[in-house]
């Protein structure tokens, strides 16, 4: 059995919208079995319709005879981590396996960015870390103290929908707050600075057009902040929010986001994975 397991993501994180993405320890993992039929999907994808599989559409046409995929993912669907990133990337990934037994990271990252349309997210699965989706991604230091937090919603949201009810122009002036918070986030990021992390992650294109998309979004802030976030955003297009605090708090910043939109009828759990370093793996 030969494989590939990719890391979930979080991406945007505020005023880096389409340009940051942070990898996750939720994990994609997809393995080539002995069998016969159509993959075998379990965890998350245990309702998936092979029909809306992209990892199975890179990858189905050089799977040996008498092999099919098996398919297991801890990454929440449609809540703004990466799922389908993560799966765009396991299956270009795994084509190189299979056709040349090696993976090249700059051809999956991409193939997956031509085909699924998010660097941020893609670069994350690809390289793994804290990273900035430039013409070459760049690795960036994610400061060892921060750590991520999560509300899950049990609603997903379409990103599609998400993206249409953003605007296509911009004035000058929300071009140059958007500007300087996505330069403070990343030295806050990096440097564990609450303030510039806290002044970045308050998005000022996306957010306040997505909010509503989210029951209970201005009181999940508000309730991760006072339980030690420096900052609280949407996590992608949604519907998860991720919040950046220290690691010491993270756990009790994830469970008042939960209850808050719990409380407001939205309802959610919370998770705490770790910053992952590694991004896809070939598994042997």
């Amino acid at each position: 059995m030969i494989g590939v397991r990719v890391p979930a993501s979080t991406s945007n994180l505020g005023a880096g919208f389409d340009c940051l993405g942070l990898a996750l320890e939720l994990w994609l993992e997809v393995r080539i079995v002995e069998g016969t039929g159509g993959p075998l999907y379990e965890g998350t994808l245990a309702e998936l319709d092979v029909q809306a599989d992209i990892l199975n559409t890179i990858v189905g046409g050089s799977i040996p005879e008498r092999h099919r995929l098996l398919v297991r993912s801890e990454i929440p669907l449609a809540r703004g981590l990466g799922s389908s990133a993560a799966a765009a990337v396991a299956g270009f990934a795994l084509r190189q396996v299979l056709e040349d037994n090696s993976v090249n990271r700059d051809v999956v990252y991409q193939s997956a960015v031509e085909l699924e349309g998010h660097p941020d997210n893609a670069g994350a699965a690809t390289f793994g870390g804290f990273v900035l989706a430039a013409p070459r991604p760049a690795r960036l230091a994610f400061s060892r103290g921060l750590a991520v937090a999560l509300a899950v919603p049990a609603t997903p949201i379409d990103t599609k929908a998400a993206r249409a009810i953003l605007p296509t122009d911009l004035p000058r002036s929300a071009t140059i707050r958007q500007a300087s918070r996505a330069a403070a986030l990343v030295l806050g990021l990096m440097n564990a600075e609450g303030d510039l992390i806290e002044y970045g992650m308050d998005d000022q294109i996306a957010v306040p057009l997505r909010k509503k998309l989210i029951p209970g979004f201005d009181q999940g802030v508000a309730a991760g902040k006072e339980a030690g976030a420096y900052g609280v955003t949407i996590s992608g297009s949604g519907s998860a929010l991720v919040a950046v605090t220290t690691p010491e708090r993270a756990l009790e910043v994830a469970t008042a986001m939960a209850q808050a939109l719990t409380t407001a009828g939205n309802t959610a759990e919370p998770l705490t994975p770790a910053v992952s370093e590694r991004g896809v793996t070939v598994l042997e």
